[in-house]
C-alpha cells in the first residue's frame, strides 16, 4: 500500500516535464499544401544539382578545381559554381551542403585539412554570389570516400572532388 502512496508523487515531476515539450506540428491543408511545395523545390533542384554533375562529368561544364596544394579556387571553375549558385538562389528555403574530397597523396591529417579548407572556399564563393551563409554547411573528408582507385592518375584525379546535397529541412532535423 505504501508503494501506491508514492508512486505519483515520484510521476507528478516526470509528467510536468513532459507537458513543457513543444506542441507537435499539426498539418493542416495549408501547411501540408507548403509542405509539399518544400518537397517539389528540393526535388528540383536536387534534379538540377545532377544535372550539373553530369554536365561536368561529360565535360560540358568545367569541374571545380583548385590550385596545386591550395585551397584558391581556380577561375575555370566559375561557370559551374555559378550554375550551382543559380539553383540555390532560385528558392530561398534551399540549403547546401558542400562536400569536398582529396585523392591519397599526402598524410591522412594533411588531405584532411586541404579538403576542409576546400570546401570552406566554395561556400565563401557561393556565399560571394549571394547565397546567405546559415544556409550554407560544408564538410572535408580528406581521400576516405575514394570513388576511384588512388594507383592512378586518372582515378586521382576523379577523387580530387566537390560534391553538393541540397535540403529544404531544417539543419537540426539533417544532422
Amino acid at each position: 500500500m505504501l508503494r501506491l502512496t508514492f508512486a505519483p508523487l515520484i510521476l507528478l515531476p516526470l509528467l510536468a516535464a513532459c507537458s513543457s515539450a513543444p506542441k507537435p506540428i499539426i498539418l493542416d491543408e495549408e501547411n501540408a499544401a507548403a509542405a509539399e511545395s518544400d518537397r517539389d523545390a528540393e526535388r528540383r533542384a536536387q534534379e538540377a544539382i545532377a544535372d550539373i554533375e553530369r554536365r561536368v562529368e561529360g565535360g560540358d561544364l568545367p569541374k571545380i578545381q583548385f590550385e596545386f596544394d591550395s585551397d584558391a579556387i581556380t577561375p575555370e571553375s566559375d561557370p559551374t559554381l555559378d550554375l550551382i549558385a543559380g539553383v540555390v538562389l532560385s528558392n530561398p528555403k534551399l540549403k547546401i551542403f558542400i562536400l569536398a574530397h582529396c585523392d591519397s597523396v599526402g598524410t591522412e591529417d594533411y588531405n584532411l585539412d586541404l579538403s576542409r579548407r576546400r570546401a570552406k572556399s566554395v561556400a565563401s564563393y557561393l556565399v560571394q554570389k549571394g547565397i546567405d551563409p546559415p544556409s550554407i554547411r560544408y564538410h572535408g573528408y580528406g581521400s576516405s570516400h575514394p570513388i576511384a582507385d588512388n594507383a592512378t592518375e586518372e582515378g586521382r584525379a576523379k577523387n580530387r572532388r566537390v560534391e553538393f546535397r541540397i535540403t529544404t529541412r531544417d539543419w537540426n532535423a539533417v544532422y
